[in-house]
């Protein structure tokens, strides 16, 4: 048997443990609260998620106990991966960096404009003598 190795590979619920993922899940939620990030992508998928876990149509119906409960779980981790990966692309770049900066996860906005430091860094302690 010949198996394809190359090409993209469906990234599934492998996706949601990827490292970095729990900082983008506390990104996407800083921005969904934040009315500066201004995307319609913070409404409109929260709501289709909400209204097709509400709604009596399904993949599969909620009358097979525990399999009809599972299409509403992959909806909700698909919504969850959907607003992790388009919200902070679809913000503006600075209202972005303001809330991974205050995450600790990025320079402080004010400093950024100087650009990233590069180079050594140097630790020491000092006297001021007179």
């Amino acid at each position: 048997m010949n198996r394809r190795t190359s090409g993209p590979r469906p990234a599934g619920a492998r996706a949601l443990l990827e490292p970095g993922m729990l900082d983008g899940l506390r990104l996407s939620w800083r921005l969904l609260r934040d009315p500066r990030a201004g995307t319609k992508v913070r409404f409109v998928v929260p709501l289709l998620a909400g209204l097709y876990v509400l709604s009596p149509i399904d993949l599969i119906p909620d009358l097979f106990v525990g399999l009809g409960q599972v299409d509403d779980l992959g909806v909700i981790g698909l919504a969850l991966l959907m607003l992790v990966r388009l919200l902070p692309r679809l913000a503006p770049p600075d209202v972005v960096a303001e809330h991974l900066a205050t995450m600790g996860l990025a320079d402080d906005p004010a400093t950024a404009e100087h650009g990233p430091m590069t180079g050594p860094v140097l630790d020491a302690d000092y006297r001021v003598r007179d």
